[in-house]
């Protein structure tokens, strides 16, 4: 081994040769190393990089991996010469006595590797914070990311097989008792029923136009999860927290959220509040209203909260998409609407949460007067993407929104039935049933409740023939 330069490069030269020595003598192991070196960048020994390389190609093909083939195959690329010749490759194939440890030496060989990357990474974040232009915000986000993507890369094969993944799945039916939710409770009962709570890894767009309540209703359900014990990080990328905070005390006290506001409040209400407040202490319901912030920057902050908080995180909602800041380099707006859907995705996957994201409907919706100005999937708007990576797409409609519309300047007096009526239209449901959910709204607590004829059967409007369209 004396023929090797060693420096002060974190490395494991040894542990290359060893290795190798031990796919000469069980050439089996090699698919078993294989996802653990994925590309021979982790040698850090050039001949020891063409010796894999050349057994890498062999196992591809089908051929048998020994002395005569991996030499042939580098006489081939014309680097026999270039590692030694057939002494060297001869000396590496008697440099164990079994394959027994070969998976302890990949191990040596990649975590070596990415002590290099790291000091690689870290030396040019160094100099991106030394340049004179440097701006600290983006220095910060690239090495972020640069990080994370040297972390997310030490990834093994994790393929769970079925059976095992079944015997879990049984093991949880059989413990959780009746009428309990798999997933993150709304708070409204035929939504639960439809959804059996908001599931792990979804991404969930709730939209409408302006005026509409889709805030609101994020709101209503981020709170009622909270008072279920549930945590919930609510971006508010629009609102300052203190407006949001508002919001949830007038629908949980019910008290007018304009009289609230105005200060006409009166004592017993005070008490009420004040009750309602530390009630609120107690609860894992917490609200991050930065502006101008990037999807990766969410993203980084779901991590960090996720972190700190004891790796408890249950929903996540962002109000709202098309306020996330978009990359400046992106050329069109709705390319970038479509990277931050993505990053949204990728969120609620990582972390495996449900994350519910606020948009916006375009236009197109007021001007669809014979349907009563109903939503549709083409409505999104800025991109068809957000329909793609969504696994769920929430409409809210409330006819008098649209008919007051039509009224204007006359003299009109609605119900109180017909103020309230709101529904809930589940256009898309990836892994479950489409729907539409007759919900009320009370406008002056900003609170949708369920509506009175709510039972705990699933919605009669359910349709199981498009159920996964």
């Amino acid at each position: 081994m004396s023929d090797y330069h060693v420096n002060s490069d974190p490395q494991s030269v040894d542990a290359e040769v060893w290795l190798l020595g031990a796919i000469f003598r069980d050439p089996r192991v090699l698919d078993e190393i294989a996802p653990i070196l994925k590309n021979g960048a982790e040698f850090y020994n050039g001949k020891n990089q063409a010796v894999w390389d050349s057994m890498i190609a062999l196992n591809k093909n089908g051929d048998p991996i020994d002395i005569l083939t991996v030499c042939n195959m580098l006489e081939k690329k014309g680097k026999l010469a270039e590692v030694g010749g057939k002494d060297y490759i001869f000396s590496v194939s008697e440099s164990v006595p079994s394959a027994a440890s070969v998976e302890y030496y990949a191990e040596m060989i990649r975590g070596a590797y990415v002590l290099r990357s790291l000091r690689n990474v870290s030396n040019d974040i160094i100099k991106e914070a030394m340049a004179p232009a440097a701006i600290p915000r983006d220095v910060l986000q690239s090495a972020e990311k640069r990080i994370f993507e040297l972390a997310t890369d030490q990834v093994k094969e994790n393929a769970l097989q079925a059976g095992e993944v079944a015997h879990d799945v049984m093991h949880m039916l059989l413990t959780q008792k009746h009428g309990d939710l798999s997933g993150c409770p709304t708070g409204f009962t035929e939504l639960n029923t439809l959804t059996n709570g908001l599931q792990n890894s979804d991404l969930i767009i709730l939209a409408a136009r302006p005026s509409m309540g889709k805030t609101a209703l994020a709101i209503n359900i981020a709170t009622n999860a909270a008072m279920e014990g549930k945590t919930v990080l609510f971006f508010s990328l629009e609102m300052p927290a203190q407006l949001i905070v508002e919001r949830v005390l007038s629908s949980i006290a019910g008290v007018n959220l304009s009289d609230l506001r105005k200060g006409k409040v009166y004592s017993d209400v005070q008490k009420t509040l004040f009750a309602k407040v530390e009630d609120l202490k107690e609860k894992p319901f917490y609200i991050d209203d930065t502006i101008d912030m990037q999807a990766f920057d969410l993203l980084s902050k779901c991590r960090v909260f996720k972190r700190k908080h004891n790796n408890k995180l249950d929903l996540v909602v962002v109000d709202y998409l098309q306020l996330m800041k978009i990359r400046g380099d992106v050329e069109r707006r709705d390319i970038g609407v479509a990277e931050n859907s993505l990053m949204l995705k990728k969120l609620a996957k990582e972390l495996q949460i449900p994350v519910v994201a606020l948009a916006q409907l375009n236009r197109n919706v007021e001007n669809r007067t014979v349907s009563g100005g109903r939503p549709q999937l083409s409505d999104l708007r800025d991109s068809g993407s957000i329909e793609q990576d969504a696994d769920m797409v929430w409409f809210i409609h409330r006819p008098i929104v649209e008919e007051r519309k039509k009224k204007k300047g006359e003299d009109w007096n609605p119900t109180i039935e017909a103020q309230r009526q709101a529904f809930l239209i589940i256009a898309k449901n990836r892994n479950g049933p489409t729907a539409e959910i007759e919900l009320e709204f009370h406008g002056e607590i900003t609170t949708f409740k369920d509506h009175l004829r709510t039972s705990i059967e699933p919605p009669p409007d359910s349709s199981f023939s498009n159920a996964y369209a």
